[in-house]
């Protein structure tokens, strides 16, 4: 009997040992696959971080990376900031806060001026004095406006001498492209105070229709529009925004030199296509922002209305693509 025991025990043991050995490789197999799990959920953490929390940070680090797709809509965003002293506050603020993070980001002056470059304005040209700088650039056209307009911009430059000097520069455009100059220049000092102007441009309609109809070639980024026109696209500020924008397309609409409706989208890039019965708005996976399709749209239902049309009707409706598409119908 003891040796039936004996023998009885070796095999449980024997047994034990192949189960500790299926435990220990289902063990191993379960480390591995848990070794795997953590290495994506690493990598894709990683990758998580780098996708943007919002559209703004989007567009800015597109901006930043040069990753851009060039439109050839002259200043558009920086005429309808012209017209009132507050959106002009609300223009500089803005760049002012690009301009900041742009040296947060770099700390190089290429930044400044990769991103001048975006709106347009190239072979940018520093000149640093005791009390202030110069800063020009290079407009990609001259069509005269008979004023400055980039407000903007030179937030932007605010922004990034005052993050790289530690004490608030204000920005000043000095010259302009669009007062027929052939450079824009910018001069930057410290200040106590910034007199904002007071006067409010009550052209800035016929200003708009004029750039729409121009064949300049001046070029700058889509992504640099839309980030630019951001502030435009909020309530209260985009409904005011809408309505000059259709004041702006009935007097385009009006003129006998009325451009071409599918090339004018084209400067904005959208897609469209114009008959009688009204205008088509195709917008692409970028410029499809409901702020941007309602202010857009809303300077081409003033073209069509000019046109002809007794009423319009606006009709979005998503694609399957997750762009807008916008019928513009005329009864």
């Amino acid at each position: 009997m003891p040796k039936i025991k004996k023998m009885a025990t070796k095999k449980r043991l024997v047994a034990i040992k192949k189960s500790v050995r299926k435990i220990k490789s289902k063990d191993a197999k379960i480390e591995k696959k848990q070794k795997k799990a953590k290495a994506i959920y690493k990598k894709e953490s990683k990758r998580i971080e780098k996708i943007p929390s919002n559209f703004e940070e989007l567009l800015q680090n597109r901006i930043e990376s040069k990753k851009l797709t060039f439109v050839n809509v002259p200043v558009l965003q920086d005429l309808l900031y012209t017209s009132t002293p507050s959106l002009r506050e609300i223009a500089y603020k803005s760049g002012f806060s690009f301009g900041k993070s742009l040296y947060e980001n770099g700390k190089s002056i290429d930044k400044l001026a990769e991103a001048l470059e975006a709106a347009g304005l190239k072979n940018m040209l520093y000149y640093p004095f005791k009390d202030k700088a110069i800063i020009k650039a290079k407009p990609e056209s001259n069509y005269n406006l008979g004023k400055a307009v980039h407000i903007f911009e030179s937030g932007i430059i605010a922004g990034f001498m005052s993050a790289a000097s530690g004490k608030i520069i204000y920005v000043e455009e000095n010259r302009c492209g669009f007062e027929g100059n052939d450079f824009c220049e910018f001069y930057a000092e410290p200040r106590e105070s910034l007199k904002p102007e007071e006067e409010y441009n009550e052209e800035v309609v016929e200003d708009i229709a004029k750039i729409a109809k121009s064949e300049s070639g001046y070029k700058l980024s889509q992504e640099y529009l839309l980030f630019s026109m951001l502030p435009l696209m909020k309530e209260p500020i985009k409904d005011e925004i809408s309505k000059l924008l259709f004041a702006a397309g009935s007097a385009l609409g009006k003129n006998k030199e009325m451009p071409n409706i599918e090339n004018l989208a084209n400067k904005l890039g959208i897609n469209a296509h114009a008959d009688k019965k009204g205008i088509v708005l195709e917008y692409n996976t970028l410029n499809s922002i409901r702020g941007f399709v309602d202010i857009s749209s809303a300077f081409f239902a003033g073209i069509a209305k000019s046109l002809g049309g007794k009423s319009i009707e606006l009709i979005e409706s998503p694609t399957k693509e997750n762009t807008y598409r916008v019928y513009i119908k005329l009864s």
